[in-house]
């Protein structure tokens, strides 16, 4: 894995792996796995703690997602885990506006704080959801125009190196059947997702079908699934223009456009073969500012043969 992956611990090794007999901090250096998890376990603490600084009366749902190794890039041989923080529309906006709102505000500048700790190579994408009402366009635009809000409020108070993505799902993938008025509320939402590296991200957003429509029926389950709108391609875009290689090996095949050309240092080159391979042999990435999201397919991003 990247060089930004590669912890080493003093202090903090102590704290994870006690210390050793003369009471002195072990230095240890953390598998992938162990780094990946421990990552995540600071990512979900840092923005539960900066979530409850701002005693909010409608405070966000947290949930986790882990992708498994075999959809990951072959660089990237353990799971990961995908960290969703969903704010209610009433943290950030009016009805049918995407003006932030003050509370919104302190909400976008507290997971700001918080995303400023993340490793160098991380991603966080920003998500706009919708109810049904009005027309399948409108409520599509109207996400993606809450989605760049939020994300460019994010860009001004300064979000590190990660890279910092939006798209819009519009009322495309609700969490209720959009029969009551609270369950609209809840479908009205943005959404901050949290991740190691793009890949994993986009995979939980393209599986997004398969977690949605939460109900305690096959009768209520049925009502939310089958009006949906067939839009199935979303477009997500990168605000923060880093040349970040995404699939295969992980390493960068073109600079961005207007940019330098430089590699990405996303994960640790292959194991070396008895002889050298060619550097026109190597296995690159795209680095797009751009990518479809198709929301009905559960494999988004394909791996190599292991």
């Amino acid at each position: 894995m990247g060089g930004s992956r590669r912890l080493f611990l003093s202090a903090a090794a102590c704290a994870v792996f006690g210390p050793t007999t003369a009471g002195r901090a072990q230095h240890r250096i953390l598998s992938a796995e162990q780094t990946v998890e421990l990552e995540h376990d600071d990512r979900m603490a840092r923005l539960r703690a900066a979530v409850d600084r701002l005693g909010m009366p409608n405070p966000p749902r947290f949930s986790v997602s882990r992708v498994p190794r075999e959809r990951m890039p072959a660089n990237f041989s353990v799971s990961a885990p995908v960290l969703r923080v969903a704010f209610s529309e009433r943290t950030f906006f009016d009805t049918a506006d995407w003006t932030i709102l003050p509370q919104g505000l302190l909400a976008v500048e507290a997971v700001a704080a918080a995303t400023r700790g993340e490793a160098p190579d991380a991603a966080v994408f920003v998500a706009g959801h919708t109810d049904d009402r009005g027309g399948e366009a409108y409520n599509h635009n109207l996400s993606v125009n809450r989605a760049n809000a939020v994300s460019d409020a994010l860009m001004r108070f300064g979000v590190g190196d990660v890279a910092l993505w939006r798209v819009g799902f519009g009322e495309s993938a609700p969490l209720y059947a959009n029969d009551t008025d609270e369950h609209r509320g809840f479908n009205r939402r943005v959404e901050f997702l949290f991740g190691a590296r793009v890949e994993p991200v986009v995979q939980v957003l393209s599986a997004q079908l398969d977690d949605f429509c939460i109900s305690s029926s096959q009768a209520e389950s049925d009502r939310c699934r089958f009006p949906l709108p067939g839009r199935e391609a979303f477009e997500a875009t990168q605000l923060t223009r880093r040349a970040i290689g995404i699939g295969m090996d992980g390493r960068a095949a073109a600079a961005a456009p207007g940019r330098p050309t430089r590699r990405a240092p996303l994960g640790r080159r292959p194991p070396r073969t008895s002889a050298p391979v060619p550097r026109t042999a190597q296995v690159t990435a795209a680095v797009p500012l751009t990518l479809t999201i198709p929301l009905r397919r559960t494999i988004t991003i394909a791996a190599p043969q292991r």
